[in-house]
């Protein structure tokens, strides 16, 4: 049985992996057809063009040995690294054959399970379309982005509720490997520009408004939503008439732990050199990037709705819309804060709306 997937809708239901007998042969068939694509994907770019002996080994492993799978699609993955992603990170299109997005999904799982941190998701039954276009935006966004990551790219494949591109910071995409699988997973830049075309492109798009100053206010005894001064997210949405979603990782905050002195030093180093350079302790106490082990209680809200799309919302549709989701936000904060520590959730959800500096338009 495949752990940590749980769709709340009457009583909650626990997705079974499937068992259908001859496992050799049916791994062979997919394949053995849906290597071609990943082929004709490596063939696109020279460095890969330039290994056919490997191509052809690729192509015996798959038909002659299905229990070396996990060593074909981690070859795949490598091989993949080797194409020059270019600007595929503003682009809307996919990038990457289907089969290795939810095969490099399923391993970020498979991982996070594998060293201690399991999750379980729920929403509201009935109350999302998943073929529904909307701006997903979830809370908190914790030390080191972790559930997202590791949870949110199968939950969006999935479509468990809703299939979105994620927007990450765009100092992700210059990480080799990592780079490749935001893309394939569907990462794209966190611009502007980036989200009206993926939003004008009838995709639902996935974003975090607090970013880095939320990330260097992260402490695992409150729990924060931090918003930035313009909401641009919700300028967004208005723009294309698409409802806001909103999601909350109960236990995020609690993966890492933080302290006063470290956060000062990373505030500093941020506000001098623009780095986000966040000190978590994690796993025995050690300033290193390993959660402690945990669950991650995955809760989406019900969509808030914007209205018609509208070119240039005026301020007052925009702080009214805004009213209406963080109240949407506290609601559903509220009906599960029980899953937190009970210190934690006795303190409640702070939502704070970051003021624009003195000067700035």
């Amino acid at each position: 049985m495949e752990r940590g997937i749980v769709h709340a809708g009457g009583n909650a239901q626990v997705r079974a992996r499937s068992t259908g007998a001859g496992p050799r042969r049916r791994v062979s068939d997919v394949l053995g057809s849906q290597c071609n694509d990943f082929f004709h994907f490596c063939n696109e770019f020279s460095p890969i063009a330039a290994l056919p002996p490997i191509i052809a080994n690729l192509k015996i492993l798959a038909a002659t040995s299905a229990r070396r799978v996990l060593a074909l699609c981690a070859l795949a993955l490598l091989l993949a690294a080797a194409r020059a992603p270019g600007d595929a990170h503003r682009r809307t299109a996919s990038w990457g054959p289907r089969w290795l997005a939810l095969f490099a999904a399923r391993l970020l799982t498979a991982s996070a399970h594998a060293i201690g941190v399991e999750h379980d998701v729920a929403w509201p039954p009935g109350a999302i379309d998943p073929h529904q276009q909307c701006v997903v935006v979830w809370h908190p966004h914790g030390a080191l982005t972790f559930s997202a990551l590791f949870f949110g790219a199968l939950l969006s494949i999935r479509r468990q509720p809703v299939r979105w591109r994620t927007a990450v910071a765009s100092l992700l995409f210059r990480v080799p490997l990592l780079r490749e699988v935001l893309l394939l997973v569907g990462a794209r830049e966190v611009t502007p520009g980036v989200m009206r075309a993926l939003l004008a492109a009838g995709h639902s798009v996935g974003v975090q408004p607090g970013g880095i100053p939320e990330q260097l206010r992260t402490s695992q005894t409150r729990e924060h939503a931090f918003f930035p001064p313009n909401l641009t997210f919700v300028r967004l949405a208005i723009e294309h008439g698409t409802p806001l979603l909103p999601v909350y990782l109960f236990g995020e905050n609690q993966l890492f732990s933080t302290r006063p002195a470290l956060q000062r030093l990373a505030r500093a180093v941020h506000a001098r050199f623009g780095l986000p350079a966040i000190i978590p302790l994690g796993r025995w106490g050690l300033p290193w990037p390993v959660p402690r082990r945990a669950r991650v209680h995955i809760r989406f809200g019900r969509p808030v709705p914007v209205g018609p799309a509208c070119a240039r919302p005026s301020e007052e549709v925009v702080n009214e819309v805004f009213a209406r989701y963080t109240a949407e936000l506290r609601r559903l904060f509220d009906e599960h804060k029980a899953l937190l520590p009970a210190g934690v959730a006795a303190r409640g959800l702070t939502i704070v709306r970051r003021v624009r500096p003195a000067g700035r338009l």
